[in-house]
C-alpha cells in the first residue's frame, strides 16, 4: 500500500460502516422488531425496496465503470491519479456512497426492517467523517484548484 492514498486502512471502506450498520440493525430487530406496521408483509415493501436496491446497484456499477475507464482505484490504499466527473460524478462527487445509501434504504424496506432507517444517519454521519472528509482533504491537497472547481459544480451526493 502506498502513502499517497486517501485511506490506508482496509478497515476505512463504505462496506465496513454500513455493512456494521446492517448487522446492528438486525440484531436490534431479533430483539426488538421494528417494521413498517400496517405495511409489515406486503407486496408494498417489496415494490419500494426492489427498486431501490436496483437504481442503488445500477450507480455504484456505473460509478465503478468510470473509475475503472480512467484507471482510478475505489479501493483504500491506492493513490488517485485523476479526478473523474463524467458519469455518474458529473452527477455526486460521491455516487458508490450514494449508490450504497440507496440500496441500504431499498434493503430496509425489502427486509420490513425500520431499524436500517433509523441507524442511517449515524452511518452517513460516520461514513461523512471518517471517509468523505479525509478524501477531500487528500484530493484539495494533491489536485488543487481542480478539485475546489470539481466542488463547485458538482454537489457532494446528489
Amino acid at each position: 500500500m502506498t502513502t499517497d492514498a486517501a485511506h490506508s486502512s482496509l478497515w476505512r471502506t463504505a462496506d465496513i460502516y454500513f455493512g456494521s450498520s446492517l448487522v446492528l440493525a438486525l440484531a436490534l430487530n431479533y430483539y426488538h422488531t421494528f417494521n413498517f406496521g400496517p405495511l409489515s408483509g406486503s407486496a408494498t415493501l417489496h415494490m419500494v425496496g426492489a427498486p431501490l436496491l436496483v437504481i442503488g446497484s445500477l450507480i455504484i456499477l456505473h460509478s465503478k465503470q468510470a473509475l475503472s475507464k480512467q484507471n482510478q482505484p475505489s479501493e483504500p490504499g491506492v493513490a488517485t491519479t485523476a479526478i473523474i466527473d463524467s458519469g455518474m460524478f458529473s452527477y455526486s462527487r460521491n455516487p458508490l456512497y450514494t449508490g450504497l445509501t440507496i440500496c441500504y434504504c431499498g434493503l430496509s424496506f425489502a427486509i420490513d426492517n425500520v431499524w436500517l432507517l433509523v441507524l442511517l444517519p449515524i452511518t452517513l454521519s460516520a461514513v461523512q467523517i471518517a471517509l468523505i472528509m479525509p478524501e477531500e482533504r487528500y484530493l484539495e491537497q494533491k489536485f488543487g484548484d481542480e478539485y475546489r472547481t470539481y466542488k463547485k459544480h458538482v454537489r457532494r451526493w446528489i
